[in-house]
């Protein structure tokens, strides 16, 4: 799917420094958490990204501004992740996509400042919808809608970028990457056209694994689109666009992808973004097509999806925003507590909705809050949260 407008926003807050010890040095104080959205804002204005204080509890606070310059491509494909964020030992820091100048701006968490833009092959350019953005602590990969390519960066100390080189992968139909996912040395990708494809990344440069395929759910018009994979590497797990909740998983424990299995969960409509639970017991869904979240549960062994729970229409829905985007966990670990969700329209906001799971039962119920106003946009689709999940 495609959305015809789109927004970058990064809000950031300072911290205190506290003492190592009595008469000690000042030692460097620890990051807070964020929630951190892309505003991107249309091609000819400077865009920027909005940084939320996370709480304790899970409220967002402290909504900061961050200016990016260069210009976004203000909407396009729903699945495509446009906020990458990295912890890894002192980096704290996230990426986040220009989409009309085909940068990749830097945020440094822990000064809370823009560090740089960073522009790829003169070639790549992601302006009709946008550029989607995987990290794996070492390399940052760019897949770029108009050029049809995934560029390949280092990530240098400090979380400056190197541009390395591109590929130009295409789906077994013609059509170009909407969704990906990296882990470890696997990059895993959705194209538009209903086909599916891996590749092998230890070297950086993504080298295709030769198991370019169409996913089961081609053959009834079901699409996929997101992309997320396991902590051991051992499932593919795929968001399909269709008239309801449809999820497919492949085993990628050979080092290729194999034959979807097909699962439809529930009569939501449409399933183009998904997310893991930090433990990986819950599949979650923002079902766009009717403005409601699902969950549905993940045997991790097995790789086997089973029906969950769904919120009622959020808050807002059709009256004001009108499409989901990307989704986030407020944790780390477990069920990751509270999901935050980009909400697209007039007003843009984060959905924010309460999780809880047991003995084979769950239940997502919307916040007395929900939805926060995302104060620097109209057109929100993603969004990211310090620190990340760690695979």
């Amino acid at each position: 799917m495609i959305v015809l407008r789109s927004l970058v926003v990064l809000t950031l807050c300072a911290c205190c420094a506290s003492l190592a010890g009595a008469g000690g040095p000042a030692s460097k104080p620890a990051t807070p958490s964020y929630l951190i959205t892309n505003d991107d804002r249309p091609p000819k204005t400077a865009t920027s990204s909005t940084v939320f204080t996370l709480a304790n509890d899970g409220t967002l606070h402290n909504a900061t501004r961050v200016s990016l310059g260069g210009g976004g491509a203000a909407g396009g494909y729903f699945a495509s992740k446009r906020v990458s964020v990295l912890s890894s030992g002192s980096a704290a820091c996230a990426f986040l996509s220009l989409g009309a100048s085909g940068d990749i701006s830097v945020v440094d968490l822990q000064s809370l400042r823009d560090i740089g833009n960073y522009p790829a092959s003169s070639t790549d350019s992601g302006i009709d919808n946008g550029t989607g953005l995987a990290n794996n602590g070492s390399y940052l990969y760019a897949s770029f809608s108009t050029s049809n390519t995934i560029g390949t960066f280092a990530i240098l100390p400090g979380c400056a970028l190197q541009f390395l080189s591109d590929i130009s992968p295409v789906g077994k139909h013609g059509a170009s990457v909407k969704g990906m996912a990296v882990h470890g040395s696997m990059l895993v990708v959705a194209y538009g056209d209903g086909s599916i494809e891996s590749f092998n990344i230890a070297a950086g440069a993504p080298v295709s694994n030769g198991d370019l395929q169409d996913a089961t759910g081609r053959a009834t018009d079901r699409y996929p689109t997101g992309v997320d994979i396991t902590q051991d590497s051992h499932f593919a797990v795929f968001g399909d666009m269709a008239t309801n909740t449809t999820v497919e998983i492949s085993d990628i424990s050979s080092g290729k992808l194999t034959r979807s299995a097909l699962y439809t969960l529930g009569i939501a409509g449409n399933s183009n973004n998904i997310l893991l639970s930090p433990d990986g017991t819950l599949l979650y869904i923002t079902n766009t097509g009717t403005g409601q979240v699902s969950a549905v549960f993940f045997d991790k062994t097995t790789g086997v999806v089973t029906p969950g729970c769904t919120t009622a229409h959020l808050r807002g829905f059709d009256s004001g925003w009108v499409f989901m985007g990307g989704l986030a966990t407020q944790l780390n670990s477990g069920t990751g507590s509270t999901l935050y969700v980009a909400e697209y329209g007039t007003p843009s906001g984060i959905g924010v909705v309460n999780v809880t799971s047991g003995t084979g039962k769950c239940t997502l119920t919307e916040a007395a809050h929900s939805p926060v106003r995302a104060p620097n946009t109209t057109t929100l689709l993603s969004i990211g949260v310090y620190p990340p999940r760690q695979y």
